[in-house]
This record gives C-alpha cells, sequence and structure tokens, in this order.
C-alpha cells in the first residue's frame, strides 16, 4: 500500500530463535509483528505460507523467507521499516516468494499470484467481496489452497490476509491478530471511512489472489 502504512510491515526481533518444527495444521496462529513498525506486508507474506503449507513450512523457512524478502526489497531499508512497502514494493516482494516457494522442495507445492483489480474500478464494495468470496470458494481440494491479501486503507493502513468471507463478514489471519470484521463495516470510499467511526476504506487495486499449485 502506500508508504504512510503503519501496518503494511514490522520486523522481527533476532532473539526468538526458530525450532526448525512445522506449524501444526491445528495450531494456524499467525506469526505476529512488533508494536511499532510497518511490516504487516512481509509478515501477511510469510503467514500466507503458513496457511498454503501447513504440513511443510517451519520456523527455520520462516526466517529464511524474511531474509530473501527483505533482499528483494533491500534499496527501500531502513524507511521501509516504519513506513510500510508500498504497491510495486509488495509486487516485488510476492515475485519473490513465488521464486522461493518453486525452488524449495520439501513444501511440496508453488504460488502463483495474480491482481485481478489492479486496472479495474470497483464501483460497490458488495461487488468486490462477491468477487474475492466466489474465487476463496472455488479452490480445488485442499480447502485451504487459496488466500486473498488485501490493502486496508483509512484509518489502518495495513496489508491482511483473508481466509473466508461469508455471508455477512470476513475472517482474517492477520500479523495485528485482526479475526473477523462484517462485510458492513467497509466501503471504497475514503471520505465515508473518515466520516463514520468504525468504518475500514478498502483500496480494492491493491488485492492480490494467492493459490497453491501442486
Amino acid at each position: 500500500m502506500k508508504d504512510s502504512h503503519r501496518g503494511k510491515e514490522r520486523e522481527g526481533t533476532a532473539s526468538a530463535r526458530r525450532n526448525g518444527k512445522a506449524s501444526p495444521v491445528t495450531r494456524r496462529t499467525p506469526y505476529l509483528q512488533g508494536q511499532v513498525d510497518g511490516l504487516c506486508g512481509f509478515y501477511a507474506i510469510i503467514n500466507a505460507f503458513q496457511c498454503l503449507f501447513p504440513s511443510s513450512f517451519t520456523d527455520d523457512d520462516a526466517w529464511e523467507l524474511m531474509t530473501i524478502l527483505c533482499g528483494a526489497i533491500a534499496h527501500k531499508f531502513p524507511a521501509v521499516i516504519w513506513k510500510g512497502a508500498g504497491v510495486e514494493d509488495t509486487v516485488a516482494l510476492f515475485r519473490a516468494a513465488e521464486r522461493y516457494a518453486a525452488k524449495t522442495r520439501h513444501l511440496k507445492g508453488r504460488i502463483v499470484v495474480t491482481r485481478p483489480f489492479a486496472r479495474r474500478k470497483i464501483e460497490r464494495v458488495q461487488d468486490f467481496w462477491s468477487e474475492v468470496g466466489g474465487w476463496l470458494e472455488a479452490g480445488g481440494p485442499p480447502k485451504a489452497n487459496r488466500l486473498a491479501c488485501i490493502g486496508i486503507g483509512y484509518p489502518d493502513n495495513h496489508w491482511t490476509l483473508v481466509t473466508r468471507k461469508s455471508a455477512k463478514s470476513v475472517t482474517f489471519f492477520d500479523s495485528w491478530e485482526l479475526k473477523r470484521l462484517a462485510l458492513r463495516q467497509f466501503t471504497i470510499s475514503q471520505d465515508v471511512a473518515k466520516q463514520n467511526g468504525g468504518m475500514h476504506k478498502l483500496d480494492t487495486r491493491q488485492t492480490f489472489l494467492i493459490e497453491r499449485i501442486g
């Protein structure tokens, strides 16, 4: 998202080291950002791997992937730590993530990332969620082989992962521990978001659809 995104990414510390064990399917606990950085874009991608490769993506892999992602936009450091990743930065991050999945054999699969809304103007937020929800549900076995990484603008400035869309709400796997929001809490209008407390502006063009293949 924009460079002002405080939640776009957050940096993990070097002290809590990895144990090399795969994250259990039943755990499904996202890696969390620190409280004063903007590294949510990095964490969204790493958490996507945890969801898509639950039996093979380890803590060691998470550290390795973080290193690769940092290297992919090394020219943006150190400012990216507090400013967050812009859209083009996030494109570069996902390209690096696709390459990582393709070459890491023990993951036993790869990812494909697309941006179907990048050049489309969405008139109604309901239309956006209808398409995203339909795409998530259309994924073949295993059931959780699709995710959406979305950009929430005002007031959050945050990258997050959508795992499910129901008739009334959206479920997240999120580095800020965001769990669920009602569909009525979203708008595509900056003015509406600012005038109505509890509303979140969707930056629909900043949407990445992630699919596991294999």
